[in-house]
This record gives C-alpha cells, sequence and structure tokens, in this order.
C-alpha cells in the first residue's frame, strides 16, 4: 500500500512537471521579449526578499505533519482533528504578522535595487507579492493533512490544471498588453481560486476536520511541538541566510538586471528539479509512516535505496546540465543571457551539493530531528553570509555562490547525517561519508568522461546539437552507473520494486480487457 501511494504521487507529480516546465520556457521567453531583465531581476528579488517571512513560521508546519503520522495511520481522528485546529489558528495569526512585516520592510526596497530605478508602480508590485505570500498560509493546515496522509496526488490534478492556466494566462496578458501589475494581478485571481477549490476538495475528504468542537492537544504533543517549533526557528534563520540572499546581494552589489539572467539558470536547475524531485518525494512521503512503524534495521535498508537514487538523479542532473545548460540558453534565448563560466561552475556545484542532501534531510524532518542540530543551519547561514561578501570582492558574481559551498561543506553537509545515523538508524556516519565521497569521486569521472565525448562529437549550439548532446549525456552516466551498481542490494531492491509495477500495470490492464469481454 505504502509504495503504491508513492508511485501515484512520482506519476502524476512528473506529468505536471514536463507540461509546466515547457510552459515556462515559453512564458519566460515571452516575458523576456516583453519586459527585459530588470523587470525579470524583481521577480526574483522580491520573493527572496519575501521569503524572509518563513522566518515567522517558524517550523510550525513541518512539526505539525511529523505529529500527524502516527494519528492518520491509526485513524485517530480526535488527534488529527485537534493538530489540524492548532495549525489552522496558529496559520491565521502568522498571517497578520506577515502583512505587517511586508508594510515595515517596503521602505527598504529601494537600498536593495542597484541600477533598478526603471521599475514603475513597485509598491503595487510589492503588494501583490505580497498579498500571495499570505495566502498561502489561510489553508496551509489543509495541504499538510492530506501530504502526511501520502495523498497529495489527489491535489496534484487539480493544481496541474491551475498551473497550466496561470502559464497560458501571462502567455496572453504579455503578448497583448506587456503589462506586469496586470500579469501578477491575474496569477494572484488565479492562486485565490486554487486555493477555495483545493481547500473544498480537502474538506468533503477529510469531512470529520469540520466541526466547531474544540480539540485540545495532549501536553506531551504539546511540549514536543514548542521545542521542535524553537529549533526549526533557527533552523529557517540559517536556511534563508543561505538560499535566500544570494539575489538580495547580487541586486544590492551587481545589479537587478543580474538577478534576471541568473534566475533564467535556477529557472532551469529548479524545473529539474521538480522534475526528479517526486521521485524522492514519493518515496519520502512514506518514510514518517516507515518510521512509525518499522525497525531501524529496516529504515536503513530503505534509506541506502534512497540514497543510491538521490546520487544517481542528481549525479545524472549535474553532469546533464553542464554539458546542456549553457548551449540551451544560447540557444533559447541568446549569448547575451549568459553568466561568466566560473559563476555556472559553482551554481553547478551548489546544486549537486543540495541535491545530495535529499535523501538524509527527508528522513530527518520525518523522524523528528529539529532540535539536535538547530545550531547548525544558524552558523552555516552566517558562514555563507560573510564569506559571500568577502568574495565578491575578488570574484564578483562567482564569490557569492562560492560562499554558498563553503558554508555548505563546512556544515550541513557533515551534521544531518551524523544525527541520523545516531538517532535513526543506531550505526557510525562514517559508512555516509565513505560513501559520499565514492559518489562524489564517480560524479568528476564520469562528468569528465561525458563532456570529452561531447565535445568531440558535437559542434554548435544548434537545436540539433542540443538533442545529440542530450542523448550521449543521458546514455553514458547511466550506463556507467547501470555497469558499476548492477550487483548491489540496492539496484537489485530497485529492480524488485519496477518488476512489481510493471506486473501490476500489465495485469490491470488484461483484467480491463477480461471484464470488457
Amino acid at each position: 500500500m505504502r509504495i503504491n501511494h508513492s508511485i501515484k504521487n512520482i506519476f502524476i507529480s512528473i506529468l505536471s512537471q514536463i507540461i509546466i516546465i515547457l510552459l515556462g520556457f515559453v512564458s519566460r521567453k515571452i516575458f523576456l521579449d516583453s519586459l527585459g531583465t530588470d523587470y525579470l531581476g524583481i521577480n526574483g528579488l522580491l520573493t527572496n526578499v519575501l521569503s524572509i517571512m518563513a522566518l515567522v513560521e517558524g517550523g510550525i508546519g513541518i512539526s505539525i505533519v511529523y505529529n500527524l503520522y502516527k494519528p492518520l495511520a491509526e485513524n485517530n481522528q480526535s488527534k488529527i482533528i485537534a493538530l489540524v485546529q492548532l495549525y489552522k489558528k496558529a496559520y491565521g495569526i502568522l498571517a497578520l504578522i506577515i502583512l505587517v512585516i511586508s508594510i515595515a520592510l517596503f521602505p527598504f526596497m529601494g537600498h536593495l535595487m542597484k541600477n533598478g530605478s526603471a521599475i514603475a508602480n513597485l509598491s503595487i508590485i510589492y503588494f501583490l507579492f505580497v498579498a500571495k505570500n499570505m495566502i498561502s498560509y489561510l489553508n496551509a493546515h489543509k495541504w499538510s493533512l492530506i501530504n502526511a496522509d501520502q495523498r497529495g496526488y489527489v491535489l496534484a490534478r487539480m493544481n496541474l490544471l491551475f498551473q497550466i492556466t496561470t502559464a497560458v494566462a501571462r502567455i496572453i496578458i504579455l503578448l497583448v498588453t506587456k503589462n506586469y501589475i496586470l500579469y501578477l494581478s491575474i496569477e494572484l485571481l488565479v492562486y485565490v481560486l486554487q486555493n477555495i477549490i483545493n481547500g473544498r476538495i480537502v474538506n468533503k475528504r477529510y469531512s470529520y476536520i469540520k466541526t466547531n468542537i474544540k480539540y485540545k492537544i495532549d501536553s506531551d504533543v504539546k511540549e514536543d511541538l514548542v521545542k521542535n517549533v524553537k529549533a526549526m526557528f533557527l533552523h529557517n534563520i540559517g536556511g534563508y541566510l543561505v538560499f535566500g540572499t544570494d539575489n538580495i546581494l547580487i541586486s544590492s552589489f551587481i545589479s537587478v538586471a543580474t538577478v534576471g539572467l541568473y534566475s533564467n539558470y535556477t529557472m532551469i536547475t529548479q524545473q529539474l528539479s521538480a522534475l526528479v524531485g517526486p521521485i524522492l518525494g514519493g518515496i519520502g512521503a512514506s518514510v514518517g509512516n516507515l518510521i512509525a512503524t518499522e525497525s531501524n534495521e529496516k529504515n536503513y535498508s530503505i534509506f541506502k535505496v534512497s540514497y543510491l537514487v538521490n546520487f544517481w538523479i542528481y549525479s545524472f542532473c549535474a553532469i546533464f546540465l553542464y554539458n546542456l545548460l549553457e548551449p540551451f540558453i544560447s540557444w533559447w534565448l541568446g549569448k547575451q543571457y549568459l553568466l561568466n563560466h566560473l559563476a555556472f561552475v559553482f551554481i553547478l556545484i551548489n546544486f549537486y551539493l543540495d541535491g545530495m542532501r535529499a535523501a538524509i534531510s527527508t528522513f530527518k524532518n520525518k523522524a523528528g530531528l529539529f532540535v539536535q542540530d538547530k545550531y547548525a543551519p544558524l552558523i552555516e547561514g552566517g558562514i555563507n553570509l560573510l564569506s559571500s561578501l568577502f568574495l565578491l570582492k575578488f570574484y564578483g558574481l562567482a564569490g557569492i555562490f562560492m560562499g554558498t559551498t563553503i558554508s555548505t561543506i563546512a556544515t550541513v553537509l557533515w551534521t544531518q547525517p551524523f544525527f541520523v545515523y545516531k538517532h535513526v538508524f543506531k550505526k557510525k556516519a562514517l559508512l555516509y561519508f565513505v560513501k559520499y565521497g565514492y559518489y562524489a569521486i564517480l560524479t568528476v569521472l564520469v562528468c569528465f568522461i561525458t563532456t570529452v565525448v561531447c565535445n568531440s562529437l558535437v559542434a554548435g549550439h544548434s537545436f540539433f546539437a542540443l538533442i545529440l548532446r542530450g542523448i550521449i549525456c543521458l546514455i553514458i552516466p547511466n550506463f556507467i552507473y547501470s555497469a558499476i551498481f548492477y550487483k548491489s542490494a540496492e539496484f537489485k531492491y530497485l529492480k524488485s520494486v519496477i518488476s512489481k509495477i510493471f506486473s501490476g500495470f500489465i495485469e490491470k490492464k488484461l483484467s480491463k480487457k477480461v471484464k470488457a469481454v
């Protein structure tokens, strides 16, 4: 049952992302042609500035979701209702706090935009972003409930429809009006409608949460929540200093337009992560239930499978991006939209380092290990900010990304596995680091081989050249990894799962044909 839900989540999410990615590339091209890089830079800057609001959230959502796994597995409706009610109340208050903080931050926006004076109606643009940010909190308790219950695929279909609607509406508005405010207004309107309809779907599926009776949380659960929220608040501050400040530094010290150029790279890396993320996310959706019901050894065996999948996916993606991202941007938008090569290399290094945390982070969060390393993200964020500001003077844009690399290696790269191995698997974390080093060496070697073959056989940045590069990148890494890992226990487990999925699919089709006859 757990595997079936994971497969549904993976399939629906991947299908959704493929469609959204295609529309996203068309939309981005039209956006740049219609409004230019300054407005694209503002888009990225405001997203980062307002992501500071996640600090206010303080980890309430993650903590409550963690506490929902066991009641959902046991169908303990009173505990579920109590947690959902607490979540709803907390986020209603947070929405108001976010409004107040957003108003307080607005006067400082002018200081964060170097060479960005051409942006008209900045106040309207800013508060349209704020409105969307606030709305995202109003139904957060419902999304967490359905995701904790491993039923995220139920909303994914509706979300796909709304994402397509939003993308098409954006394209039409840009082509017809070239009006950025109308572009944001339509996006906000569709987002409000999406929240209303999805909210009704959750209410129908979990009708028992619609009650006027107030349920109280057990004192031990409440105590655990308070402890975890305090820890997650520190995690959020650290996370913001690492992932939320790059665009602000680029905008303040280089230019708003450079934020726009950088956002083309992040759009591609994020879309690729979103495309492959459901594979790990589908496994991750079942991890909370796994930890709550299975032994340490069983958890560790599943983690090793997740770790191999995690490496395979992000190693392949890093190799793929190294050989195709710059040629693709040259073909898609033009060479004038390329960043310098050193900055590009460190963007990929950070993409790989962040992606390789997926498996260990999933087990850490699903096991509720928020307190043990509560200061690590704060230290990581401080190292990132200071090293980025220092290296910026010598390496410019690349220096900002170097700071992120240094902070990741100095902190969370080793703190997360240390605590997961100690508290969840009851094993020494050295096992993790040996495997991590092995995976990193493989990635570099296979990337070198693939790049040599690509550069030897393919010339130019035409669409046909991109296709050839893509085929080479698809074949070489996957062939080498299949040959290396073919006899491993993790690979054999994956083969058995895939075999069950296909045999189940064929049986389902055959039974339908028999019934039709």
